[in-house]
């Protein structure tokens, strides 16, 4: 039996580092480090935060980090669960570690009983856009003018919603 090239595992905090590096060097936003703390915080108990790190052969590629959303009073942000940070190295582009990423988020919302997935991408990432909606993706409403503030890229962004 053959071992899958790709794998997926925790974040734990002797790899947060690299986490934060591969976040840091494939995307446009900058995060705080208290972004990144939340990752490895003991949230009492109640698992509201995932992320993972992907493994190609041994070595990291690609992150994810998600959160769910529970909107019980009448907030802004709708129920589901919200992709803060999904990455890959764009070298390991079209190997299918974005998707694995991708499931291993899907899975963990409907292990919550959660029935939809949000992303914010910038406007101008045509790219992000495409992969996000042959995914079963939509637009969600208007463009979000100056949404991104740390960024090297476009400051506006998309919602993109996929419902399962």
């Amino acid at each position: 039996m053959s071992r899958d090239i790709v794998s997926l595992d925790n974040v734990y905090a002797n790899r947060l580092g690299t986490f934060v590096k591969l976040t840091n060097s494939i995307l446009p936003v900058q995060y705080p480090d208290s972004f990144f703390q939340e990752i490895v915080q003991n949230k009492n108990g109640k698992e509201t935060s995932f992320a993972q790190l992907a493994f190609y052969s041994e070595v990291a590629v690609g992150a994810v980090k998600a959160k769910l959303i529970a909107n019980k009073k009448g907030g802004i942000l709708p129920h589901g669960m919200y992709i803060e940070v999904l990455a890959v190295l764009e070298h390991y582009s079209g190997k299918g570690i974005g998707t694995k990423l991708l499931e291993y988020v899907e899975s963990e919302a409907k292990k919550h009983y959660q029935h939809a997935l949000y992303v914010h991408v910038a406007s101008d990432n045509v790219r992000a856009i495409t992969w996000y909606k042959k995914r079963g993706f939509e637009q969600d409403g208007d463009v979000l003018l100056d949404y991104y503030k740390n960024t090297t890229g476009s400051a506006n962004a998309l919602v993109l919603k996929k419902t399962f």
